[in-house]
């Protein structure tokens, strides 16, 4: 059995005859008696509307960068947010920066803003230096993953894309040598270099440094991976 996880916008979905064809593809694979999975920052809700628009196939659910994991029927595998005390912590620590950074929290459900609970992801922008000084502040006070990116944001979140991979094949004895990843953001970068990474050819020129093999679609990286 092959595992392929796909990113969603700008991956999977390129234009709706690509997607079509994408679709049909991915039974095909599916029947063949493979997985197929879909790893994305899109709340469940938001993502299971296309998949039933263009009939697409999926058998497991990444959500919300990967802190939450659900079945195709919506049930719930596997969640982790970002809990109250570290919340508060947070932004006890963001107070006395606010004029220095520009910061995005993110939720569940597309949602944004300071006032929402189910935290899974902050962005924040300023100066490098600025950035590390926060970075070492939640460090200190906090036990959640925080890493400064290439292009100089400061990414606080419980779990990334890659993390969410882990978590799945430990649960259900996979092999990592037959999972596949595809993707073209820098929250792909991870799961790519880590579990046989291909990028899209049109994808952030990041991901260019480090993940070597690139498909045009997902049909292509079928036909190369294997039915």
């Amino acid at each position: 059995m092959k595992v392929l996880i796909s990113d969603y916008d700008g991956t999977l979905f390129l234009s709706e005859d690509d997607i079509k064809n994408n679709a049909s593809k991915i039974k095909k694979f599916r029947k063949q008696g493979n997985m197929f999975i879909i790893c994305t920052a899109r709340n469940f809700a938001a993502i299971k509307k296309p998949c039933v628009e263009y009939g697409i196939d999926v058998d497991y659910f990444f959500c919300d960068i990967g802190s939450v994991i659900l079945d195709n029927d919506g049930k719930v595998i596997y969640r982790k947010y970002i809990d109250i005390e570290d919340r508060n912590q947070i932004e006890s620590i963001l107070d006395n920066m606010e004029n220095q950074v520009f910061i995005k929290r993110y939720g569940t459900n597309n949602k944004q803003g300071k006032e929402i609970t189910d935290i899974v992801e902050y962005k924040i922008e300023g100066e490098k230096s600025i950035l590390k000084e926060i970075k070492e502040k939640v460090d200190k006070n906090c036990k959640l993953r925080t890493k400064i990116t290439e292009d100089n944001k400061l990414i606080i979140h419980t779990n990334t894309k890659e993390e969410s991979i882990e978590i799945f094949i430990k649960e259900m004895k996979i092999d990592r040598d037959c999972v596949y990843t595809v993707g073209d953001e820098l929250d792909d970068l991870e799961m790519l270099k880590k579990y046989n990474g291909y990028r899209m050819d049109k994808c952030n020129d990041i991901l260019k440094e480090y993940i070597t093999k690139s498909v045009s679609n997902i049909s292509e990286l079928i036909d190369i991976i294997g039915e």
